[in-house]
This record gives structure tokens, C-alpha cells and sequence, in this order.
């Protein structure tokens, strides 16, 4: 089986880190692109944390590098899931720098809600031929309560999936 498109769940758990090492290893193999995705969880907390808060004019972060340009602000969601997208994104551009200079064609996209629906979504809009998921992400605990997020992955995928342990 050939695939040029392939998606990782990754939460920075270390069964999305190997999940992420497999699917380097078969984009390779494929000349594929790896589409990562993140799934925050929607936050019900209106925070207003100092580190989340980058006061305007600073420059310390800008957009695009430009000092003190406020970033647009979505405009649906509370301050709750901006903050926890803009984690996600945060955690994605580091992988994806890295996979970047690696030579591998990579894209990257954060998602809000129910880990495996938006995975699956995720999967539908970039018409992946394979989703590369670990078989526990950092919410190990919650599993036996809620079934796992790799099987209902490969329970709903239009594509093939491969969960790694």
C-alpha cells in the first residue's frame, strides 16, 4: 500500500512520539506528507493567566514576528479554548520545525473538541490514506471510562489506521 498523506494525533505523550517516528519512517518510505493534528480539549475556564497574556507593544511575541501586531482573535470560543488552541500551536510548530529540517513535507492543524471525531474529520478534509495514532495519549487514566481515543479512531476512519505502542 502506497500513501501520500498521512495524519498523526499528537499530544506530546510518548505513544504520539513513537506514533510520530512511525509515520516519519513510512512518509519517507512513501514520499508522504505528514498532516499532524492536535486536539485540545475545550476549556470551560475563563483564565486570564500572566503567561497566556502578552501585553500589546511588548514584541516579545508578535505575529508573523512583527512587535506588538495583535493576532486575530477568533471569533468564536471563550479566552478558555484561544489559550488551549494556542498551546496546541505552540506544541506543532516545534515538531514541525524539526520535521521540517528532517526534509519532510509537513502541515499542521489544531482542533477543539472530541479527540477522535475531530481526528477522523481531520483525516476526511486532507483525504488521508492513513492515520498514525498512539495507543494511549496523556489522558491514559480516563481510558477505561471512556473507551479509548485510538479505538474509536480506527472505528470511524474512512483509511486505514495504525496504532503504535
Amino acid at each position: 500500500m502506497m500513501y501520500s498523506k498521512i495524519v498523526v494525533a499528537y499530544d506530546r505523550s510518548e505513544d504520539s512520539e513513537k506514533a510520530l517516528q512511525q509515520a516519519v519512517k513510512l512518509a519517507e518510505i512513501n514520499h508522504a506528507s505528514i498532516h499532524l493534528v492536535h486536539v485540545s480539549k475545550e476549556s470551560n475556564k475563563f483564565t486570564t493567566q500572566p503567561e497566556t497574556r502578552i501585553p500589546y507593544g511588548t514584541g516579545s511575541i508578535g505575529n508573523e514576528g512583527h512587535a506588538g501586531v495583535p493576532s486575530p482573535v477568533q471569533e468564536s470560543g471563550s479566552d478558555g479554548v484561544l489559550i488551549e488552541k494556542s498551546k496546541g500551536e505552540a506544541l506543532l510548530r516545534e515538531v514541525k520545525e524539526t520535521l521540517y529540517h528532517m526534509g519532510v513535507n509537513v502541515q499542521s492543524d489544531v482542533r477543539v473538541g472530541d479527540p477522535a471525531k475531530e481526528i477522523v474529520d481531520h483525516a476526511v478534509i486532507t483525504e488521508a490514506d492513513l492515520i498514525v495514532i498512539g495507543s494511549r495519549g496523556l489522558s491514559g487514566m480516563k481510558k477505561w471510562m471512556l473507551g479509548s481515543v485510538s479505538q474509536k479512531v480506527a472505528q470511524q476512519s474512512p483509511c486505514p489506521v495504525l496504532i503504535v505502542k
